[in-house]
Order: C-alpha cells, then sequence, then structure tokens
C-alpha cells in the first residue's frame, strides 16, 4: 500500500514539472504567426497634409577654438634718466595714442635735455643769421661781377678801337676775375652756411625727440597691471616701467583640419557660436597662419569678431565649415512623434487610409528634419 502511494506520489511530481516547463515556455499563450507585425490603424483625422521632399544639404564640419581678447605690453624707457613724476597707479584705465591724446603715465627728469635744446635752437638761429649774411655777401658779389664784366666788355671794344690801351685792358680783365672770383667764393660760403644751418635743424630735431622722450605716454588704451618705478628711480633705456593690459579686438583662434583649407580664405563670413554667452556672432576671417602642426596636421585659423565686453579671453568657441554636399528626405518637426525611444510619422495612403510608420531621423535644419529610414519621396504625412 505505501509503495503504491510512493509511485503516485511520484507520478504527481513529474506531471505538476511537466505543466511547469510548458507554462514557462508559453504553451497555454497564443502566438502570432511569422510575418509583419500590423498595429491597429490610428483613428485619427487629419486637418492637413506635407509631402516628404527631397532636399540638398552641404555636408559641414564644426571646428572648435577660443576667444583671444587682450593685447598687452610693457612699457619702456628710451633714455637713461632720473624718474621726476608718476602720475597713474596699478588697476588705472589709461587712454591710448589711437584717442589722439594719450595717457602720461609718468615724466623723466628733463632739465639736461632742455639745456641741450635751448643750445640747439641757439645754434640754428646763429646759423639761419650767418645763412642771411652769406646771401648779402653773393649779391653784393654778383653785383659787382656784373659791373665789372660790363666794364670789361666796354674796354674791350674800345681796344679795338684804338681809344684804350692794353695796359688799361689788361687792369680791367684782373678786375674782372677778382670779381668772379669773389661770387664763387661768397656761393661756396652759402652753400656751406645752409648745410651748417641744416645739420643745426637736425640737432635740434634730435634734442626736441629727446626731450619728448622724457615723457612717458600709454601706447594703447587700457588698465595699469603693473609699475615697476618709483619717484626718484634712475631708468635706463629699454628698461620696462608699466605692464599694459587692454582689450582689443577679439578673435577666435580655431586649429582647422589641412584637408578643410580648400573650403576657407581670408575676408570669408562665419557665424561663432559662443555658448557661454549663448549668443551667435559674426566673424571674418583675418589670418589663416600658413605653418601646419605637424602631429595633428591643422592649420591656426583666426576670425575677427567684433568688439564687445562680454567675450573674454579664454572662451570657448565654434564654427562650421561647409563641404560638399548631400541629399536626404526631409518632413515638418511636428510631423514625428516621440514614443518612447522611436520615433512615429502617420502616413495617410493613396486610398486615403492612415498608417502608423516607424522612421529614423537625423539632423534638423529650422523647421525641418531629416528621414533617414522610413519614408519615401512623395509620401504624404500627416500635420497633427
Amino acid at each position: 500500500m505505501n509503495k503504491r502511494k510512493e509511485v503516485l506520489k511520484g507520478i504527481g511530481s513529474l506531471l505538476l514539472l511537466l505543466f511547469m516547463m510548458a507554462w514557462l515556455s508559453g504553451a497555454f499563450i497564443s502566438k502570432v504567426k511569422p510575418g509583419e507585425a500590423k498595429l491597429p490603424e490610428p483613428e485619427i483625422k487629419p486637418k492637413e497634409t506635407v509631402q516628404v521632399r527631397e532636399v540638398t544639404y552641404p555636408f559641414e564640419a564644426e571646428q572648435i577654438g577660443t576667444i583671444r581678447t587682450k593685447s598687452d605690453t610693457w612699457v619702456s624707457s628710451r633714455i637713461m634718466a632720473q624718474v621726476k613724476e608718476i602720475l597713474v597707479s596699478e588697476g588705472t584705465f589709461v587712454k591710448g595714442t589711437e584717442t589722439g591724446s594719450p595717457t602720461i603715465l609718468a615724466r623723466l627728469d628733463d632739465r639736461d635735455l632742455r639745456a641741450k635744446v635751448q643750445q640747439a635752437e641757439s645754434n640754428l638761429q646763429a646759423a639761419r643769421q650767418a645763412v642771411e649774411m652769406a646771401k648779402a655777401q653773393l649779391a653784393s658779389a654778383q653785383a659787382q661781377k656784373e659791373r665789372v664784366s660790363a666794364d670789361y666788355q666796354r674796354y674791350r671794344e674800345l681796344y679795338k678801337q684804338g681809344a684804350a690801351t692794353a695796359q688799361q685792358l689788361e687792369h680791367m680783365r684782373a678786375q674782372f676775375i677778382t670779381a668772379e672770383a669773389q661770387y664763387s667764393a661768397a656761393r661756396s660760403d652759402l652753400s656751406r652756411m645752409e648745410a651748417q644751418a641744416s645739420q643745426a635743424e637736425a640737432a635740434l630735431a634730435e634734442a626736441r625727440t629727446m626731450l619728448d622722450y622724457t615723457v612717458i605716454r600709454a601706447p594703447f588704451s587700457g588698465k595699469v597691471v603693473k609699475k615697476t618705478i618709483e619717484v626718484g628711480t634712475m631708468v635706463s633705456p629699454g628698461q620696462p616701467l608699466f605692464y599694459i593690459e587692454s582689450p582689443s579686438q577679439p578673435e577666435l583662434h580655431a586649429w582647422v583640419a589641412e584637408s578643410l583649407l580648400p573650403f576657407i580664405s581670408v575676408g570669408e563670413r562665419f557665424d561663432v557660436t559662443v555658448d557661454a554667452l549663448k549668443r551667435t556672432i559674426p566673424g571674418v576671417v583675418r589670418e589663416i597662419v600658413p605653418q601646419s602642426e605637424s602631429p595633428t596636421r591643422t592649420v591656426l585659423v583666426k576670425i575677427a569678431l567684433p568688439p564687445d565686453k562680454e567675450l573674454v579671453n579664454g572662451l570657448f568657441g565654434r564654427f562650421t565649415i561647409s563641404y560638399g554636399s548631400y541629399s536626404t528626405l526631409v518632413v515638418p518637426k511636428q510631423t514625428v512623434r516621440e514614443v518612447g525611444q522611436v520615433r512615429i510619422v502617420h502616413v495617410r495612403k493613396s486610398d486615403g487610409s492612415i498608417s502608423r510608420r516607424f522612421v529614423t531621423v537625423g539632423r534638423i535644419h529650422g523647421d525641418l528634419v531629416e528621414v533617414l529610414t522610413g519614408l519615401t519621396a512623395g509620401e504624404e504625412v500627416i500635420v497633427p
């Protein structure tokens, strides 16, 4: 009896195990036959349809770069002199020569140079007086020469007529030679005096230039970041005195692949997007540095941007270079619905019925989106 119960118990366990295996394998669930799964047709009433169009777009390569906006320099002395006065401090904003009235940063001791200017002015005045005297002497010598020349010619005619002796003619000839020599000497003296006056003018100009070097001016507008001198400091030629930093015309510096150089040129316009500012700024290619980086095979391209206070040094910027073209199908963005991770459009068939279609989309161009798979040109899609 016990043996029979054990057999029945084993059979029951086996049947239960087989039932569980069949249930887990889906034996009791209705299955769809192999083939395309059919979704229920959507029940919508389209208000508008648009055709799937084929459009040609350029290939675009996005380039990234860095905004460079600072120009800086050390302002140095051109002469050896003692600092007499400092008119700016660190952090002071100054005007440059481009404004027409640059800010004076400092003044150097100019007493010796002023004395040299005064001496040069005196020398020039004396030289000009000497030139005037030489001109007067030349005019007198010329008048004497013309008078003696006329007398000499008259005596030559008298001698031919027998009205003058040979001794008188020789005497007039000697006077004529002397007058010519005096005239030549006066011309030489005038040339020498004019040369000395020119040298005096050059010396005065040099002295005034050296005097002007005692006034240290800002070369461009900006901010004084650092100064290295104090009143009484003895400075020498080439010694840095002030460090000035100024926002100049900003530029985007981007390293562009060599293969893209045929599609970019100096003077070409690009829109530069600065993500930090959430703005797109128009720019113009100012320079393409004619040298390639061997490891990366890229070339530095500089795009000039309009002055903007928000463009600070080091910001990230990007622009796109168009090269070649391609054709693709497009539909309005609003015709594509996202359901989870899939995208669906509703297509109106030739018989007027509506079907749901899975599509793969690509780039967005304004209000249009590229359709890579799922549609063909000329089909009509429903606009919600």
